[in-house]
């Protein structure tokens, strides 16, 4: 909140410039330093400032990781694209400018890829960095679990030949060097935390 406060009189100088671009009638900075929620006319600004505070995360990962251990590859963390529907990217690229920080920071960059192939996997503006799957899985309803998971199938064959299919692309694009699945077991019927059941 500080810091955002502080973005906000660096840019604007003046409660009169940031209330022409808001939109908005405050009387002083101090007004501006109690509000509760920002008017959707500063939309633009929270978006800017999301970015340096996910700028300053990836690049202080991996300032200490190289400290402490410069050998070591930086993967960052694994990236949904977007967050709430992690199955679209490349096609929907709402979340670039976060593929962008990341990648100027990590080693490697983490996707979590929910799809059926990763073969045409891009990362965007042209970035040449390798790429890790953080997670991927096929579920089905033949048996077991009421849940499917991310990426449903018809039944335990297809989920084989789905596994293949994913992995066979992986391989077949030079920029990815490993897949993940998830997860080891499938979660209790009864559901973990946040109530999943899936057969994954």
């Amino acid at each position: 909140r500080l810091s955002f406060f502080e973005y906000l009189k660096n840019k604007y100088t003046s409660v009169e410039k940031l209330n022409s671009s808001w939109k908005t009638s405050y009387n002083s900075w101090q007004q501006v330093d109690t509000i509760t929620r920002v008017p959707e006319s500063a939309k633009e600004d929270l978006q800017t400032f999301d970015l340096k505070i996910i700028d300053l995360y990836y690049k202080t990962c991996r300032e200490e990781l190289k400290r402490y251990a410069p050998e070591k590859l930086y993967f960052g963390s694994r990236l949904f694209y977007p967050p709430s529907m992690p199955y679209w990217y490349p096609e929907d690229q709402s979340d670039s400018p976060i593929i962008k920080i990341a990648s100027q920071y990590c080693d490697v960059v983490s996707i979590n890829r929910y799809r059926f192939s990763t073969e045409d996997l891009i990362l965007p503006f042209g970035i040449d960095k390798p790429i890790i799957i953080g997670e991927f899985h096929f579920g089905a309803l033949d048996r077991g679990l009421p849940y499917a998971g991310c990426r449903v199938v018809a039944d335990q064959n297809q989920r084989a030949e789905s596994y293949y299919h994913y992995v066979e692309g992986s391989l077949k694009n030079p920029q990815i060097i490993g897949t993940h699945w998830f997860q080891y077991t499938d979660m209790a019927y009864t559901g973990r935390a946040g109530g999943a059941n899936a057969q994954v």
